[in-house]
């Protein structure tokens, strides 16, 4: 299985950062990378270099405009912030042009040596956080570069959707064009790019990259033998005015508030409440104000009866989510390893992968819509979940032990050759 000799440098790009579903697909796909190519050096190109360096181990570069970068022209880079909208946009691209080419050189150095590039799961192939510029332009940019550098690129188990600019599709399917190797973790996402970004392969379809990291053992089979269950509730920051991209106070509020009233029922019935992070910042954020309106109905912060404990990497959550009977989580990875614990879970969709994951898990039932779920209907499926949680639980074990299966060959497929 291990092969020496080939592909000594191996870089990996991804947001790296806050987002804990992000961070167990890196973290997967280096335990496999060390499997089959246990003399290889991998490197992070990321939006946080530091902060990777930090939490995995590896060397990393910056993705886009970052602190050297920017301080070269500070002076024009402030006209970003000028009271004056038609001042932003010009100072914007007064400041992008010229790094922009420096970016490229720079780039195309920090990818020296490199010999498979990989570009792994999550949402990859979208614009809904950045637009054309954001991500699309990152993916396009960096497969072009890494193919220059003659390395191998592969897109592995991503995902797809949405991409509303022409612009993004044209970067998304260029770069798709050049890789060497592209899987889908859904056939939604594989179906989008071939009927909205016009991008026509025979391309395999495999599990979201997440289902193959090697979970540590005392992760399974560790619920806390207290007489009061606990039951994890994963707030998000959806429709948040400071993050989301759409953003409406009152769909936040309403959202935050539907929770609230469930918490209240859930510590009615005498459950204990964990608070849970599927991303690291916006969502403690989330937790915070979701924990102001249950202190405004009467809710005192130090009722402990809820375990409210800061969560920053993917090993904490880990941790905390084995401790617990049953999840509510709103975050696809936050359902997603949930059910790579074999947790029953209960699922607040705000997007179509996690209603495909939910249905491929024969779990469809217990998947409601975040927009327009009714209190008394979550609480009607959380009865039912945790009347059903034996056959819940087999039936996720059995799908995830196929998902894992599959991901095993795929790996065997994209290291099989240089």
């Amino acid at each position: 299985m291990q092969q020496q000799g080939k592909a000594n440098i191996i870089g990996l790009i991804g947001p790296w950062h806050s987002n804990l579903g992000d961070a167990a697909i890196q973290e997967a796909m280096m335990q496999h990378i060390k499997e089959y190519r246990p003399n290889a050096t991998i490197i992070g190109y990321s939006l946080s270099p530091e902060h990777t360096e930090a939490r995995h181990g590896i060397k990393s570069y910056p993705l886009g405009w970052h602190g050297e970068y920017s301080g070269k022209l500070q002076s024009l880079w402030n006209l970003r912030n000028h009271p004056n909208p038609r001042v932003q946009k010009l100072g914007k691209w007064l400041t992008r042009a010229p790094l922009e080419i420096g970016l490229w050189v720079q780039a195309f150095k920090n990818l020296r040596g490199v010999q498979m590039f990989f570009i792994s799961g999550g949402g990859q192939l979208d614009d809904y956080w950045g637009g054309a510029w954001s991500h699309p332009y990152t993916l396009f940019k960096y497969t072009l570069l890494a193919k220059l550098r003659g390395a191998k690129v592969c897109f592995v188990s991503v995902g797809a959707g949405p991409l509303d600019s022409p612009l993004s599709r044209f970067f998304d399917r260029t770069a798709l064009t050049a890789a060497n190797y592209r899987s889908y973790r859904d056939a939604d996402s594989r179906k989008f790019i071939t009927e909205v970004v016009g991008f026509k392969r025979d391309d395999p379809v495999y599990p979201d990259l997440a289902f193959s990291w090697q979970v540590k053992d005392h992760h399974y089979n560790q619920v806390s033998s207290e007489d009061r269950p606990i039951v994890a509730i994963g707030p998000m920051s959806y429709f948040d005015p400071r993050i989301w991209p759409e953003k409406d106070e009152a769909v936040y509020r309403d959202y935050l508030s539907k929770l609230a009233t469930f918490s209240e029922w859930l510590l009615a019935k005498n459950y204990r409440i964990l608070f849970i992070t599927g991303e690291a910042v916006h969502d403690r954020w989330a937790i915070d104000d979701l924990r102001q309106i249950l202190a405004e109905r009467g809710v005192s912060a130090q009722d402990d009866r809820i375990i409210d404990e800061h969560i920053e990497s993917v090993d904490d959550l880990m941790g905390k989510l084995a401790t617990v009977s049953w999840v509510v989580a709103s975050r696809f990875h936050g359902v997603l390893l949930s059910l790579l614990l074999h947790k029953p879970v209960l699922a607040l969709s705000y997007h179509r992968k996690i209603n495909e994951l939910m249905a491929d898990t024969g779990q469809s039932q217990y998947c409601l819509s975040i927009a327009d779920f009714q209190v008394d209907t979550l609480q009607e499926r959380f009865e039912s979940l945790e009347a059903n949680s034996e056959k819940a639980s087999a039936q996720i074990s059995e799908r995830v032990g196929t998902y894992q299966a599959a991901l095993a060959e795929q790996y065997k497929v994209i290291f099989s050759e240089r």
